[in-house]
């Protein structure tokens, strides 16, 4: 198009240049000329056309071939990309529904490892394997992935506790007394019933702490049982008291404690405690009776005395009160007696003196009694500081995983308060009786002692009256 548009601008140039005046003949030859060669130019770019055409023409039915196999290419995809989804659908389903029993027996795993653990914690052969606990309690774990191995481990556990449940083991092992100390002596294991121990010619029963898998000593049994015991520790005897119960009897056992046993829990202090208490029972019973005496003397003698006196059989009186001379009353009266020729002021004068003399007498040991009644609540306070001190160091030591270990030093920390304050409280109260009963008597010997003065002085008025 391009050429045909070269050319017709070629004829106008030469037309107007003919019409200038060149010659016709050399046109017409140029034109000729530039006829040829734009037809060779033509021929030549018809050529290249065709070629181009031509190639195109192969990548074309080439970009055919491939977008046909690209086609069936494409079409053997889909069929496998439909194959794979249903077969993704599938696996889905199979995966969703093992995972549902995975769930189902991680369930029934938890549940039966929970169960197990249960019987494990109460089980003495649970001390003898103290690592079961622990990985146990990590098979309840909520957070724990169930796996084929914890399934292997727990069974072996079934196995082996299955094995244990027949076994009769007879070994030297550590037990936790009930003040949290250790102590090493023999134990015997009869399958997964409540352990027995021997240990410092002591007998009895173990239980688990499931805490610490720590075997804990019970509370000291009958005499009965202790004796079946010590035989069957000694083999004298096939039979032996157990607990089939799992463990119920033994914890009635536990919290059935005799006074002998609570006073045993509170410590070596409590023994100080008593031996005050005993000094004031000793004390009081003697202040009971020695002023109960001089009580019915005062009484009995000093009407005698003053009938006597009043009678005017002075000999009579003092016959009367001398065998009474090492009494309070006797002596009193002896003073009044022995100044009775003397004036109205010496008289009064001895028995006030003899009274004085006598009033400490009444009131002797009373001071004695107060300080037990005193001494006796602050031993209890140092025993509590003690029993306190020992908690502190069961729990540094052990921690408060279980307050059993604790149990000793808190026993001896209330016990010996409550046994000081048991002796003290009655010791008071007596000593605050007895000081009453001392002045009553004293104000009593005083009165006696005046009246006897007063039928002294009217005996020697009447007396006189009658010489005049």
């Amino acid at each position: 198009m391009n050429k045909m548009i070269w050319m017709a601008v070629l004829l106008v140039g030469l037309a107007v240049e003919a019409w200038a005046g060149t010659p016709f003949e050399e046109v017409a030859t140029d034109i000729k000329n530039e006829y040829r060669n734009a037809r060779k130019e033509q021929t030549l770019t018809l050529e290249e056309i065709k070629a181009r055409r031509l190639a195109l023409r192969q990548k074309l039915a080439a970009s055919e071939e491939a977008l046909a196999a690209a086609s069936g290419t494409l079409h053997a995809d889909r069929e496998r990309l439909l194959k794979l989804s249903q077969e993704r659908d599938e696996i889905t389903k199979e995966v969703s529904r093992r995972l549902a029993d995975n769930k189902e027996l991680s369930v029934l795993f938890i549940n039966h490892a929970r169960n197990f653990l249960a019987l494990a914690e109460r089980s003495p052969y649970s001390a003898e394997k103290p690592d079961r606990l622990s990985q146990l309690r990590s098979f309840v774990d909520p957070k724990r992935v169930f796996r084929l191995a914890d399934l292997k481990a727990l069974l072996t556990f079934s196995f082996e506790d299955m094995a244990a449940s027949r076994e009769k083991v007879m070994y030297e092992g550590t037990m936790v007394d009930r003040s949290g100390n250790e102590t090493k002596g023999d134990i015997i294991r009869l399958g997964h019933l409540p352990a027995m121990y021997r240990a410092e010619e002591k007998v009895g029963y173990l239980s688990l702490i499931p805490g610490s898998g720590r075997l804990l000593m019970s509370a000291c049994p009958s005499y009965w049982v202790r004796r079946n015991l010590s035989d069957y520790f000694e083999g004298e005897t096939g039979e032996v008291y157990t607990d089939i119960s799992g463990g119920a009897a033994i914890g009635q056992l536990a919290r059935r404690i005799t006074m002998m046993d609570q006073l045993k829990s509170g410590g070596v202090l409590v023994i100080p405690i008593l031996l005050v208490g005993l000094v004031a029972s000793v004390l009081i019973v003697e202040r009971l009776i020695f002023l109960a005496k001089v009580r019915e003397n005062t009484d009995t003698l000093m009407t005698r005395v003053t009938e006597l006196v009043g009678s005017g059989d002075i000999e009579g009186a003092v016959k009367a009160t001398y065998p009474h001379r090492d009494r309070p009353t006797g002596r009193v009266l002896m003073a009044g007696l022995r100044h009775r020729e003397d004036s109205r002021e010496v008289i009064e004068s001895s028995l006030s003196e003899a009274m004085l003399r006598e009033a400490p007498r009444l009131e002797r040991f009373l001071g004695a009694l107060k300080a037990c009644a005193a001494v006796a609540p602050l031993l209890g306070l140092l025993g509590t500081v003690t029993g306190m001190i020992n908690t502190f160091q069961v729990i540094t030591t052990h921690g408060t995983g279980d307050p059993r270990l604790m149990a000793g030093g808190i026993s001896e920390a209330m016990v010996t308060t409550q046994v000081g304050l048991a002796v003290a409280i009655p010791v008071m109260i007596f000593a605050a009786f007895l000081g009453r009963r001392a002045r009553n008597l004293s104000q009593d010997m005083e009165e006696k002692g005046l009246a006897l003065m007063g039928t002294l002085l009217r005996l020697r008025t009447d007396g006189g009256k009658r010489a005049a």
